[in-house]
């Protein structure tokens, strides 16, 4: 009778250690060759970039950085383009930083197209560090700051100036209906063909709304924009005052209710002011009627 061979201990364990390390291997080698395959596939690869969306900026170029996010390979092994793992985040963060963008969003059409759309920030106005200041941001209508503007002279837009706040990107100016007001009152004193070339809002409230050719009108920002030009063309009907426009007074005071008060002699510099052949200036005040 023959005896049976018993097989070594360590060796069965081994051959099973070989066969579980095969068996993982040959499991690992599926899963890559899989996903190999698997995120090249036609129809879930993004092979088109559609780009829409403002007025100004060029979609071309946000295109091309857009396909510029989308080349390349994770671990490579998953392209960028695969659509369920495209780099969503990084092309919206990619957009985002073009200038005057805003509100970006995508999304893929059929597993083969990536579409970008945005907004974009349409500039309204200046915010500036002071009156003449060159150092001024650009805001849209509802007094967003959203970008650093040129050096700009002349009048194509008109200028905010707030006394006690810094120039900020990212911030508004005032309140929504504060802003709205005032460029409200510029409005209409446009339709009188009196031009505002800045407005000026302090921290008491008061808006000052300098005008082309000189002169100042002030205001209350409460006070609703129709009636204060109500009270001007008031006073403008008088005989008194009927002479004046922006150039020929100082300012007009609007901020007292029926009470206004007129500044005819012009400011002259502070070294002129010292002298005493000037006159000394005069404020009159006018009552409208209840």
């Amino acid at each position: 009778m023959k005896k049976r061979r018993c097989i070594n201990p360590d060796t069965v364990v081994m051959l099973k250690q070989i066969a579980i390390g095969v068996l993982v291997l040959t499991t690992v080698a599926l899963l890559v060759t899989a996903t190999w395959y698997g995120t090249r596939v036609k129809f879930l690869t993004i092979q088109e970039v559609m780009v829409e969306g403002g007025q100004t900026i060029s979609t071309v170029e946000i295109e091309k950085k857009v396909q510029a996010a989308l080349e390349g390979q994770y671990l490579r092994l998953v392209p960028r383009r695969f659509a369920w793992l495209y780099p969503e985040a990084e092309v919206l963060e990619i957009v985002k930083s073009v200038e005057r963008v805003h509100d970006v969003k995508t999304e893929v059409i059929k597993g083969i197209k990536l579409s970008v759309t945005f907004d974009e920030y349409i500039p309204l106005s200046l915010w500036c560090d002071s009156v003449v200041s060159y150092n001024c941001l650009f805001i849209d209508e509802k007094g967003y700051a959203f970008g650093r503007a040129p050096k700009l002279s002349g009048g194509t837009f008109l200028r905010f100036v707030s006394t006690d706040r810094n120039i900020e990107i990212g911030q508004t100016l005032s309140g929504q209906e504060i802003f709205d007001n005032s460029l409200r009152m510029a409005a209409l004193l446009k339709d009188e063909s009196w031009f505002v070339s800045h407005i000026e809002l302090d921290k008491v409230g008061d808006v000052f709304f300098g005008m082309v050719g000189g002169s100042e009108l002030k205001t209350v920002a409460s006070k609703d924009a129709q009636e204060t030009i109500d009270n001007l063309l008031v006073v403008l009907a008088s005989e008194e005052f009927a002479h004046l426009k922006p150039g020929n007074f100082q300012y007009i005071d609007l901020r007292f209710g029926n009470k206004v008060f007129v500044n005819e002699e012009l400011a002259v510099p502070e070294e002129e002011a010292a002298s005493e052949e000037v006159a000394t200036t005069t404020e009159r005040e006018v009552s409208l009627p209840e």
